[in-house]
């Protein structure tokens, strides 16, 4: 690996391809979403989609790409609607999908044809919800439930999200007798009765956004303060790629993620 697979689009776009397109990514915690009509949405490493919870109770993972001209649908981080309307075209579609209609000089001519947004293979594990684009790939396990949630911290971070996950697998020698990692994107500490998740969302090559996911325990002031130190702590890490200062493979699984990196950007040559 090099720095500039940390501060260059091309590598992200070969882990787009081989990485992000062939794994269980997750989405949010299934509490974010708890009454019908609630959603979020967010793109993941390139792909962008949206949670959703209907009027059943079902949780719907939906690519947040409209049939007409390929458009997101939904600009907003997350709410609660009936339906969902592009933002562009006027053309809605239902809390699973279902095409319902569109302002007649946009509406499509063949209505025979399928109009319905793109929905996703999910799977929901100890309360955290995940999606894919390939629906082969081996579903995650998270082990035991998970406590009732507490809360969720969003940290923006300005770096690639590789940073971020060495930054969480360098910290795990602290804490190995509760860690966890669940590649691509999803760490997990069982500190005593509680459970920590850090869902990593790569969003571009130097922008990661990180869900703190609290079980068990609320979010208070000293994590919001464990929040910021990791935020530092990942920026400096990405300084470092940026200046040549390469990681160091000094644990099984950082060499094991970096192994997979790197296969993902020979298939992609």
């Amino acid at each position: 690996m090099k720095s500039e697979d940390y501060a260059q689009g091309d590598a992200f776009q070969a882990e787009k391809r081989s990485i992000f397109s062939t794994e269980w990514l997750p989405a949010c915690a299934e509490a974010q979403i708890p009454k019908a009509g609630d959603f979020v949405s967010l793109t993941v490493g390139g792909w962008s989609v949206i949670v959703t919870r209907d009027g059943a109770g079902a949780v719907t993972v939906l690519r947040n790409m409209c049939r007409h001209q390929n458009m997101p649908v939904v600009g907003l981080p997350g709410g609660n609607c009936e339906s969902f309307r592009c933002r562009f075209h006027g053309w809605s579609f239902d809390l699973q999908g279902k095409f319902l209609g569109a302002p007649p000089p946009v509406a499509p001519r063949d209505l025979s044809a399928n109009h319905d947004l793109i929905v996703l293979p999910m799977t929901i594990e100890a309360g955290v919800v995940f999606f894919s684009l390939d629906s082969l790939a081996a579903k995650p396990s998270l082990g035991d439930a998970l406590p009732a949630y507490g809360g969720t911290i969003v940290t923006e971070i300005a770096g690639n999200w590789k940073v971020v996950v060495e930054h969480l697998l360098e910290e795990q020698f602290l804490r190995a007798e509760d860690f966890a990692w669940h590649s691509p994107l999803l760490a997990l500490r069982r500190p005593g009765t509680t459970a920590i998740v850090e869902q990593i969302v790569p969003h571009t090559f130097l922008r990661t956004r990180v869900f703190t996911h609290f079980f068990g325990d609320g979010v208070d002031e000293e994590k919001q303060a464990a929040a910021a130190a990791f935020k530092a702590g990942c920026e400096a890490l990405q300084a470092n790629r940026a200046a040549g200062v390469m990681p160091v493979d000094d644990s099984a699984l950082l060499s094991a993620f970096h192994k997979r990196i790197e296969a993902a950007y020979a298939g992609s040559s």
